[in-house]
């Protein structure tokens, strides 16, 4: 197909169907809920670009989907370009220029387009030129990804940006390939302003040097230079573009934010991101900008080769709800054909529906906050001892996110400086496993149990950062064995496989669970579970071994009759009690003056490493919902449906009967 041919049928298109100009308004970023992410990193073997462009197939989609924003591919790890530029690399074979036909078919519909984009990892243009490249330890050059300080932003990156702004007036940039691709950078830059603000004399080469921790910092501060340059120059040449670093200030970032990024974003990949969208959505809620997550249409096989399995309907709405349900937008991956073609194969139907699903919910999650009820602590210094590189680790704590969610409690991921500005709203706070804390931060967790609060200590080697709190004596050092945890009272005993410490509680300590060596109740040892002990007026909680790595590989309910047991003796009353399933995620939260309770259906074999797609999930039993409420309200609707719920209001609580949670209810409480 010629260009003139391309533009003639566009033209004819529009003039077909003329409600397609201007059919939405234009959002920013902060304004937008649901979008769609394309890419396919293209290589030095693609050939005839933009050769199998079929307009009306992406109009149809764009059409029955409405997203808020669609992104595309411009450039990505390999580092060639999927547009014709003037200033990087391409493989320079292109039939029809694909982000021109892109951008005029988005035009049509006034639906903004971003560029998705390679930052830090770019192959092609590093390995072309070894002096922007970063420098290993050993001297030699990382022709894969780019130094800090080099000249890779302001000869490449920034350019481009500004180019495609200037030919294809695209509305944003979603940079990949950013935090999550840094590395110790031993450019000479680098390194000789490292000594001269230390003072140190040499550079740590490897993590057994002491002051290893000081380098990585370093580097964690020269990223967000980088990051800074590169987004300040974007909005000074262009007000008003909307830029984000694909992870940055996230799990794999877990810093306040200090850079001007429009918004926030990242994308789970391969199973069980029901389970991962929900852990990552709980670490960008809180940071105050505009954010979503992306999540991937399909489990690859070989994602270079294209080789897919794509995931249901279901899948995308049980990993949307989670998003959603604490305020975040959502969006979906799906892959560009190899000519930078929508590909045609993609579930159209699906995705209207998964549209439709999002939208009747968006007015009850837009821009809703959680209240606060318990707080996973994601210790920066924890973070940083655990992590050997620069950015780009996760979190082990994401598995006790799952078995705190799997026992229908609404938590929430509280960084540093969230503890620091937000500690005293949450009745319960719990250290998931970290042994390495800010000092100033623990000591005011101390001065907040003292006042009242509660805190639930998990883990071997965590615990043994509060010995002289918990009430316990401590026996021997933690170690890694086998055995069984529970007890008569928990309905059960299960075997585990764990890091744990030994304690023998003291007098006026109480107990929940003990430790087995034969499964049979009549043969507990001394050693419990966890325990309870009063400190100043509020409590702390121990819990003696790891639970986080166990409850991803080996889950047994009597982990969250445990964890339960713990939470009810902490905090009695929570602000909402789920009764009548198991498989019920539950999140609290508030928009504007009214309540909602969040109602996500987690069944599903998303947990199954040999599933890859699955298309029903059971419905879940009808449900008691207990709410904490200071006072009665006006009504209470079951959402997006907007039924009247009967309900009781005694003793400033609400007691109401839901009908079985398909995928996602809300429950909303009117006052």
């Amino acid at each position: 197909m010629t260009k003139m041919t391309s533009r003639l049928l566009i033209g004819i298109l529009l003039m077909s169907f003329p409600y397609f100009n201007n059919a939405q308004e234009k959002l920013k970023r902060a304004d937008s809920f649901f979008g769609f992410h394309f890419d396919f990193h293209a290589t030095a073997n693609d050939k005839d670009l933009g050769k199998y462009f079929n307009e009306k197939d992406l109009m149809d989609f764009l059409r029955l989907t409405k997203p808020d924003y669609v992104q595309i591919d411009s450039k990505g790890h390999p580092g060639f370009s999927s547009y014709p530029t003037k200033i990087g690399y391409s493989a320079n074979s292109f039939n029809q220029d694909p982000m021109r036909l892109w951008r005029e078919v988005t035009n049509s519909f006034n639906i903004p387009l971003y560029v998705h984009y390679s930052g830090i990892w770019d192959d092609r243009g590093i390995s072309s030129n070894p002096d922007w490249a970063r420098v290993n330890a050993d001297g030699s050059k990382d022709l894969r990804h780019a130094s800090y300080l080099g000249p890779y932003s302001d000869k490449l990156l920034i350019p481009q940006i500004k180019e495609m702004i200037d030919n294809y007036k695209i509305d944003g940039a979603w940079i990949d390939g950013d935090c999550w691709a840094t590395g110790p950078d031993y450019s000479p830059e680098v390194v000789n302003e490292f000594l001269e603000v230390t003072g140190l004399e040499t550079v740590p080469l490897n993590t057994e040097d002491p002051n290893y921790g000081k380098w990585l910092d370093f580097n964690r501060t020269k990223f967000k230079q980088y990051l800074e340059h590169y987004v300040d120059a974007i909005h000074t040449y262009k007000p008003g573009f909307q830029v984000a670093s694909n992870w940055a200030y996230s799990s794999m970032m877990p810093e306040k934010v200090d850079v001007n990024v429009d918004f926030l974003s990242g994308d789970v990949s391969g199973q069980n991101c029901v389970y991962s969208a929900a852990f990552q959505a709980r670490c960008l809620a809180l940071q105050g900008k505009p954010w979503d997550l992306m999540s991937w249409g399909f489990v690859p096989m070989d994602f270079s080769a294209g080789i897919h399995s794509p995931k249901s309907l279901v899948q995308l709405q049980q990993e949307a709800a989670q998003v959603m349900a604490v305020g975040g937008g959502f969006q979906v991956y799906f892959q560009q054909n190899r000519d930078a073609s929508f590909q045609n194969s993609i579930d159209v139907d699906a995705m209207s529906k998964l549209a439709e699903f999002c939208r009747e919910r968006q007015p009850f999650c837009q821009n809703s906050t959680m209240i606060p009820q318990i707080a996973l602590w994601y210790s920066g210094e924890g973070w940083k001892k655990d992590n050997k590189g620069v950015y780009g680790w996760g979190s082990n704590m994401e598995g006790l996110n799952n078995l705190f969610m799997d026992g229908q409690n609404s938590v929430e991921i509280l960084m540093d400086h969230h503890l620091d500005e937000r500690m005293e709203k949450y009745p319960v706070i719990v250290i998931p496993e970290w042994d390495h804390f800010d000092t100033i931060l623990k000591k005011r967790l101390l001065e907040y149990v003292q006042n009242g609060g509660n805190l639930f200590v998990m883990g071997a080697k965590a615990v043994n950062q509060f010995e002289p709190y918990l009430g316990v004596t401590f026996v021997e050092t933690n170690s890694h064995e086998q055995f069984n945890i529970g007890d008569k009272d928990l309905n059960g005993i299960t075997g585990i496989r764990t890091n744990w410490q030994k304690v023998i509680p003291k007098e006026g300590t109480s107990t929940i669970g003990h430790v087995y060596h034969q499964r049979d109740y009549r043969f507990a040892t001394e050693f419990p579970v966890a325990t309870i002990v009063d400190y100043g007026k509020g409590k702390i909680a121990g819990l003696y071994m790891d639970l986080s790595e166990s409850y991803n590989v080996s889950r047994h309910p009597i982990y969250n009759k445990i964890v339960n047991n713990v939470l009810n003796r902490l905090n009695p009353v929570p602000g909402v009690r789920v009764i009548g399933s198991e498989k019920i995620h539950v999140v609290l939260g508030r928009k504007e003056s009214n309540k909602l309770v969040h109602l996500i259906n987690s069944d599903g074999a998303h947990f199954n490493k040999n599933v890859y797609s699955y298309s029903d999930v059971t419905p879940s039993n009808s449900l008691i919902i207990e709410i904490k409420s200071d006072n009665k309200p006006k009504a209470i609707k079951l959402q997006p449906d907007g039924k009247r719920l009967k309900f009781d209001y005694q003793k400033n609580i609400i007691t109401v009967n839901v009908p079985p949670v398909d995928i996602y209810s809300i429950i909303e409480v009117e006052y």
